[in-house]
């Protein structure tokens, strides 16, 4: 069973105001879609939204195509099936990562262990946005053709791969298997903490998540890099 994303009402203009949160952040994803044409963004922008307030199942050609201004029809001039949209979707998310990532690395200058650092930063920022739109990704992903599924787990394990060796350069005595674990542990965390809905606060949540985090990948506080300079 597939369900729309729903934020619970708190009352006041909370919930709109996260709503217009949340479409900025999908403009932003959807803008760095340079292989895509005009027309396509704008399809894709407005299949994010409805995905995110539908859910996939739910969501049909025509709504997407009444929602970008075009006929149902027309959308297929760009996309061949809803499921090409969801794709493109996925592709542009972890395009997103990866540059993230390559950013992060190319701009420290630092040694390993506050590049372990600006590397969790980053990744519980990058976490944070799109909440609602990955987890939808996220949920459709083991439908997909196996030949999308096994190309997408192929570039993730690769992002993975590069945050093991930012790891093992700040703490050799974990390369191997404590490391993929350790970042296995850290990139599903985020997931599944934004999944369980445990709080609205997302600074709270930020800063939780970011202290486990590092608990990954250093003994106690004390000997965290950042925290002993705090």
């Amino acid at each position: 069973m597939h369900h729309a994303f729903c934020r619970p009402d708190n009352g006041g203009n909370s919930v709109a105001e996260s709503e217009r949160a949340d479409m900025a952040q999908l403009e932003t994803l959807i803008a760095n879609g340079r292989k895509h044409g005009v027309r396509k963004r704008v399809i894709l922008l407005q299949a994010a939204r409805l995905f995110v307030e539908r859910g996939y199942a739910a969501t049909g050609i025509d709504d997407i195509g009444a929602a970008a201004g075009v006929t149902g029809p027309a959308v297929y001039r760009h996309f061949r099936s809803k499921q090409a949209i969801l794709i493109a979707l996925i592709e542009l998310s972890i395009d997103r990562m990866r540059d993230g990532m390559n950013a992060v690395l190319e701009a420290q200058t630092g040694g390993p262990e506050e590049t372990v650092v600006a590397v969790v930063d980053w990744f519980v920022e990058a976490s944070l946005e799109n909440q609602a739109l990955t987890l939808v990704l996220q949920g459709e992903l083991p439908r997909l053709p196996d030949e999308d599924r096994r190309r997408f787990n192929d570039e993730m394990q690769t992002l993975r791969d590069t945050w093991v060796n930012v790891v093992t350069g700040a703490r050799p005595e974990m390369a191997g298997l404590p490391a993929q674990m350790a970042v296995v542990c850290v990139m599903g965390m985020a997931t599944s903490v934004i999944a369980a809905g445990l709080s609205r606060d997302t600074e709270l949540i930020r800063r939780n998540l970011r202290s486990q985090m590092l608990a990954l990948m250093w003994p106690p506080a004390a000997d965290h890099p950042v925290e002993a300079k705090r």
